[in-house]
């Protein structure tokens, strides 16, 4: 992997998790989600006006590439947020994770990528560290337990995410090879925001909606904003990079989700998660070797 596009795709991951953060002091998660993507849609459309002083149409393959993108990205969503309603976070979590494990079989056959050993090693070993990062106990016991679970919808609905992220992220280096990037990354949040609209529409009221707008304005500004930094640093880093390498090196953003948990809430580190974000690091190391 080239050292510009690890670096952007790292600045991308910290930026990744800090609008995670941001999103973990509110209420009403999924009204400030959408609220989020509006700002970030509104920040990328100053940027159209400002530059070029209009908003490019989506020509080409734009339009269909992101309407494809953002709906398996917002299942994505939905399901990530659906399992977390049904089961523990410890327990849903470590299979959210497995997008990257899908990710070099869908690119060997729909994008012709070959890996390297020490890649494919590298790709194994990220996995494993954001597999082990939030499990309660390092042992057969927990390690085994998602799957041991494999029957309860909620881990169902894990596993889910993490198929429906994998096919997204293979959409998503397609859409990046063939369009202008920014012209793409710019349809593709205006599709998952639409996706995401109708699915808060479906399970939230209108107060909730304006309820979090009028308290947590500033904050969906500020996230809208990382959140734009964060799309458009990972997918000019994409352009660059194999998907299969790209989406696991992202995986360091729960690194940093772990040390602004630390910093911000107080949270514990403990030895789990020292292990966990050693693995990551370490697979990173064997991605940009390989």
């Amino acid at each position: 992997m080239p050292t510009s596009a690890l670096l952007l795709i790292l600045l991308s991951a910290a930026m990744h998790a800090g609008w995670n953060l941001i999103l973990k002091t509110t209420r009403n998660k999924l009204a400030f989600n959408v609220f989020m993507h509006a700002s970030a849609i509104a920040i990328f459309s100053v940027y159209w006006l400002l530059r070029y002083g209009a908003i490019p149409p989506p020509a080409g393959p734009v339009l269909p590439l992101a309407l494809a993108g953002g709906f398996f990205f917002a299942i994505y969503h939905a399901c990530l947020t659906a399992s977390y309603e049904r089961v523990d976070v410890s327990l849903a979590y470590p299979l959210t994770t497995t997008g990257p494990l899908y990710i070099p079989l869908w690119a060997t056959i729909f994008l012709d990528e070959r890996l390297s050993l020490l890649g494919m090693t590298g790709i194994l070993v990220v996995f494993l560290g954001a597999y082990i990062i939030q499990m309660r106990e390092i042992s057969w016991v927990g390690l085994s337990l998602p799957l041991r679970n494999i029957r309860l919808p909620g881990v169902l609905l894990a596993i889910s995410a993490g198929v429906f992220y994998s096919v997204g992220a293979i959409v998503d280096k397609r859409g990046v090879t063939v369009a202008d990037v920014f012209v793409y990354t710019y349809y593709l949040d205006i599709a998952l925001f639409l996706f995401l609209l109708g699915n808060a529409l479906l399970t939230n009221s209108r107060d909730r909606f304006l309820e979090e707008i009028r308290t947590h304005w500033p904050r969906g500004v500020a996230a809208g904003f990382i959140l734009f930094l964060s799309f458009t640093t990972y997918r000019v880093g994409l352009q660059a990079a194999k998907v299969s390498y790209a989406t696991s090196v992202r995986q360091v953003s729960a690194i940093a989700g772990v040390v602004g948990g630390i910093l911000l809430f107080r949270e514990r580190f403990g030895r789990i998660r020292l292990i966990g974000a050693s693995l990551i690091a370490m697979g990173v190391v064997c991605i940009k070797l390989g």
